[in-house]
């Protein structure tokens, strides 16, 4: 298992790649739950993923990025993707506004076609049974998407204050035996994780419960991330 923890700025990659993490999203976190970080500003990370990889050539390291809580139109979600991808992002996250969304479809398969991978980001509003996640999961897996997560819409309360610890363990295990890469994240704090890291998904997506005051627009703080990634090494 991993940790995935957000950044918005190049201080904060140096401060995570420093403490080992080796998932590393890129999000604008002073507002929206999957609001894009800007394309400039997420260059300049890529750039120090890179220079960290030439240095580290046995570092497995994985960049995911958000595009955003929704989109204009077809052709923006295109260039959203696109524009990501070609700055070196390994992995984009859908948001279910988008995903969900049939209109979205055929430019979503077009890049599954291309076999970019994608995750859909499952709003812990709708994860409401298990017959649902199922049905869900089945048609993503179908689809081709590469991963699957349940985040929450608002930070104010951490997942497992809105979903049971028995549906989140259903949804891990579901996912994984459909060969989909899972995540768990939304308001999580570090008393949080080993609950969850019992469930054993593939990562679990840190921010709010990492940064000052415990609240995601503050900035990381280094002891924390170095406390959770030495928990991540302790439970594997």
């Amino acid at each position: 298992m991993q940790v995935l923890v957000s950044v918005n700025s190049v201080p904060e990659a140096e401060m995570v790649l420093s403490a080992d993490v080796r998932l590393i999203d890129l999000k604008e976190t002073s507002h929206g739950a999957l609001a894009a970080l800007d394309l400039n500003l997420s260059k300049s990370i890529i750039h120090e993923v890179s220079l960290y990889r030439q240095q580290h050539p046995h570092a497995d390291i994985i960049v995911s990025a958000t595009i955003g809580d929704d989109c204009a139109s077809v052709q923006v979600l295109r260039e959203l993707i696109q524009s990501r991808l070609d700055i070196g992002v390994n992995v984009i996250k859908l948001p279910q506004t988008i995903w969900a969304d049939a209109a979205y479809a055929p430019v979503i398969k077009e890049f599954l076609f291309r076999q970019v991978k994608l995750i859909a980001v499952l709003s812990a509003d709708h994860v409401s049974g298990k017959e649902t996640i199922d049905r869900i999961l089945h048609e993503l897996a179908n689809t081709a998407y590469w991963g699957v997560m349940v985040d929450t819409t608002q930070k104010a309360k951490p997942l497992t204050a809105l979903i049971s610890l028995n549906l989140l363990d259903f949804f891990v295990k579901a996912a994984k035996s459909l060969k989909l890469y899972v995540g768990l994240a939304g308001g999580l704090q570090l008393e949080q994780f080993d609950q969850l890291a019992d469930l054993s998904p593939d990562y679990l997506g840190f921010r709010s419960g990492l940064c000052v005051n415990q609240r995601r627009e503050q900035p990381l703080l280094a002891e924390k991330i170095h406390l959770v990634t030495s928990k991540v090494s302790a439970f594997c």
